[in-house]
């Protein structure tokens, strides 16, 4: 999936976004691969969401990828999957405060957020009605996974 982000950040680049990996392949960031991720995504500024939605799109179709689900804003490649939406959801759901307390994901042009700020937003998405029925065990999987990743790093912080 590596390979898969960078063709998608190299074409996101086209249009200077630095988009907000998030989701499962997000927090893998902290928890390795725990799972095989089926899609990747991502967090980008609203207006690729809505006014300029047609060039997005016709970007990524002249680059070979297939509108799968323009609702959802998924495309896929080579039976691979990435989702898009605004990250604006980030604040609207108070995930985080500003955009300044996301972090850089690894040495690419994007960034992700904090473990902790994953926590969040997993405990903020197992209210949500379709969540609830379609992924809560997953949902909740997850959140035992970051909330024991966060305790044990928190831990090596006090024994300074």
């Amino acid at each position: 999936m590596d390979k898969f982000l960078s063709k998608i950040l190299e074409i996101l680049k086209e249009l200077d976004i630095k988009p907000v990996v998030y989701g499962s392949f997000g927090v893998a960031t902290y928890l390795g691969d725990f799972k095989d991720f089926a899609d990747i995504d991502l967090l980008i500024e609203d207006e690729f969401m809505n006014n300029r939605w047609k060039e997005f799109r016709k970007l990524f179709e002249s680059k070979g990828f297939n509108l799968v689900n323009e609702k959802e804003h998924e495309f896929e490649f080579d039976d691979r999957k990435v989702g898009f939406a605004s990250k604006n959801i980030l604040i609207r759901d108070k995930i985080i405060n500003d955009f300044s307390e996301l972090i850089q994901y690894k040495n690419e042009n994007a960034f992700t957020l904090t473990s902790e700020d994953f926590l969040k937003a997993y405990k903020f998405s197992v209210k949500d009605g379709y969540r609830i029925n379609t992924r809560e065990k997953k949902d909740k999987d997850i959140i035992d996974r970051l909330e024991v990743y966060i305790k044990n790093n928190f831990s090596t912080y006090t024994h300074f």
